[in-house]
């Protein structure tokens, strides 16, 4: 006789979401890129206030992307502000612009503002796209003429759709 052995299944429905996610960021942000988030310009002899100052900072900016992106820099107060006095200098002193990690070809440099001022554009779909950023400050009568002190201000990078 043979013996007949009935077994109970299950249907099991495994679901996978996909939402769009923009991330850009850095170490101490929660992001992967490697750059420093503070950046030094140091005016300290005659040839320094008479010739364009460069700052360049690889991998400042590291973005994962679920679609198309551009990246957006904006300052977070309308001046340049001393650390030591009310002092300021004016944002316009300052221009940035920023490259494909490990590549030479910057962006258009734009003046950052306290609105948004696109730097990057043409960003696609990414698991992890460095950005190297460059700064440049030129020779400026205002920099000989301002009080001799640290100034400061801070950017911020936004990932945004296009």
């Amino acid at each position: 006789m043979v013996q007949v052995v009935y077994g109970q299944s299950r249907d099991v429905t495994v679901n996978v979401e996909l939402r769009d996610v923009l991330s850009g960021g850095g170490t101490g942000d929660g992001g992967t890129a490697t750059g420093s988030n503070n950046v030094a310009f140091l005016f300290d002899t005659e040839a320094k206030y008479r010739q364009t100052q460069t700052q360049v900072v690889a991998d400042q900016l590291r973005v994962l992307a679920t679609r198309n992106y551009n990246i957006n820099v904006k300052a977070q107060t309308p001046t340049f502000t001393s650390t030591t006095s009310s002092s300021t200098l004016p944002l316009s002193i300052l221009k940035v612009s920023t490259a494909l990690n490990g590549t030479t070809s910057f962006s258009t440099a734009v003046v950052p503002t306290t609105v948004d001022q696109v730097v990057y554009t043409g960003g696609v779909p990414t698991l992890s796209q460095g950005f190297d950023f460059k700064y440049e400050i030129e020779p400026n009568v205002l920099l000989v003429q301002a009080p001799k002190e640290q100034y400061n201000v801070v950017l911020t990078y936004t990932v945004v759709a296009n």
